[in-house]
């Protein structure tokens, strides 16, 4: 099954301080929802491989690859 969102895949992000966040997959699990699998790089260390719910990944991390805007700064 395919996401509407499968055009993030591949993306990688890099920040101004030189850390990437990178989409490895999105993919379907079950009757749940998708997930999408990231890699979260910090400065020269090793890639941390993360997994989390689509819905979530967007609304926190979606604005970097142009899919919607920047979350509301928490108070």
């Amino acid at each position: 099954m395919k996401s509407e969102h499968d055009d993030i895949i591949g993306q990688k992000y890099t920040f101004a301080d030189g850390d990437t966040l990178e989409v490895l997959q999105i993919k379907w699990r079950g009757d749940e929802d998708f997930f999408v699998t990231y890699h979260v790089q910090q400065g020269p260390g090793i890639p941390r491989k993360l997994v989390m719910h689509l819905k979530e990944f967007l609304a926190t991390y979606g604005y970097l690859f142009g899919k919607g805007e920047p979350p509301e700064p928490r108070q």
